[in-house]
């Protein structure tokens, strides 16, 4: 059979080596945490200055620092062009990176309010993904097969 279709077996094999990794990720346990999390934001979000929940951390409560996000979506949300009812969990980095400013970072900063530099736009540090999940392969509505790849973040960190 392989050699019917030489052109298409490398990537039927792609395709079904990457659904297999997919499934066993397990996306029960991960969809399990998910709307906890999105409970706890909506619920933030929705007290005015994050006056109530602060709890015993005080103003830092309200700060999360650089996390990994998860949320499940179909493969045509992504906006990409992609006319499939192919689903994903898609994993994105939020929050902010102002626990990871060093000292460079405020000396920058220093300079820069001071005029004491030749340009005063100077960078802050954001919240980006270190490591992305395995490349998403799939079919879509005209049989046509895709592949994402660095789709979706698997680890982040404030660069």
């Amino acid at each position: 059979m392989p050699e019917d279709y030489p052109d298409q077996f490398d990537d039927v094999m792609d395709f079904i080596q990457a659904t297999i990794r997919r499934l066993k990720r397990s996306p029960e346990k991960q969809m399990a945490v998910l709307p906890r999390r999105e409970r706890h934001r909506q619920a933030a979000a929705a007290s005015p200055e994050g006056s109530r929940g602060k709890g015993r951390r005080g103003q830092r409560g309200r700060n999360r620092g650089c996390v990994l996000t998860a949320v499940h979506l179909n493969v045509t949300d992504l906006g990409l062009g992609y006319e499939t009812k192919e689903e994903l969990i898609f994993r994105y980095c939020s929050g902010s990176c102002d626990a990871a400013e060093t000292m460079y970072d405020k000396i920058l900063k220093n300079l820069s309010k001071n005029r004491r530099l030749a340009s005063d736009k100077v960078g802050q540090a954001c919240c980006r993904p270190l490591a992305f999940d395995d490349d998403l392969s799939f079919l879509d509505d005209n049989l046509v097969y895709h592949i994402l790849r660095k789709h979706s973040a698997k680890r982040c960190g404030c660069i």
